[in-house]
């Protein structure tokens, strides 16, 4: 009996049938693990760490690898993205690999930790829709990463996965981190905030929900 996971006469089907069906693939959501591999450059008895390369242990899409006529079609929702900035720049150009990973921002999910965050390019995130946070330190978070968030003019949804670990005795991560949205919020009043989920990384449980929206909806700065 042959397999549900293979159909013989595909190639034989109408080519719009086709094409349909590379779409409906395409269209799939993903979660894309990402995290880098780090280097270290010395000059002038000073240390610079820079990304070598961005990896990730999300598989490439498949569709990208079928075929000639999957592959044509999904380039067109599938980009490269995730290549160094400093990609150009002696001396690091010699010790970069030429990686970058496909990614359709308009529906997939970026996952990393918030330590990545200072290293992505303004040109992916400023695309992100859906992000995906392990938070190191929540007392810090705000202070190190507020800034990028800010910049995401596009994000929807984010998701902070954070630990008790050594943070402020007298606040949980979830008060630390809703207290920098709220002051982000006050400093600029126009800012549509993504709806940002707090969830206690050892019980998977939500701690915390900041719901999407600016405090004064079309407020700008004079």
């Amino acid at each position: 009996m042959p397999s549900l996971a293979e159909f013989h006469l595909f190639p034989t089907l109408p080519s719009e049938l086709r094409l349909k069906v590379w779409a409906l693939i395409v269209s799939e959501p993903r979660i894309v693990d990402l995290s880098c591999r780090k280097g270290v450059v010395k000059s002038n008895k000073q240390s610079t760490r820079f990304v070598e390369a961005f990896l990730s242990s999300t598989p490439v899409p498949p569709v990208l690898q079928v075929c000639r006529e999957s592959r044509y079609e999904a380039l067109a929702t599938y980009k490269p993205h995730f290549t160094s900035y400093k990609s150009s720049t002696p001396p690091y150009t010699k010790r970069l690999l030429p990686r970058y990973i496909y990614l359709a921002l308009g529906q997939d999910t970026i996952k990393c930790s918030d330590n990545l965050l200072a290293y992505l390019d303004t040109d992916d995130t400023a695309n992100f829709r859906r992000l995906i946070l392990d938070v190191a330190d929540a007392a810090y978070f705000g202070h190190f990463n507020m800034e990028v968030v800010l910049q995401m003019g596009q994000l929807k949804e984010l998701e902070l996965y954070t630990t008790e670990g050594l943070s402020n005795l007298r606040c949980n991560s979830a008060e630390i981190i809703s207290r920098d949205f709220e002051m982000a919020k006050r400093n600029d009043p126009g800012w549509e905030c993504p709806r940002v989920r707090i969830i206690s990384s050892e019980t998977g449980q939500e701690s915390k929900v900041i719901e999407a929206g600016a405090l004064i909806p079309g407020w700008t700065a004079e």
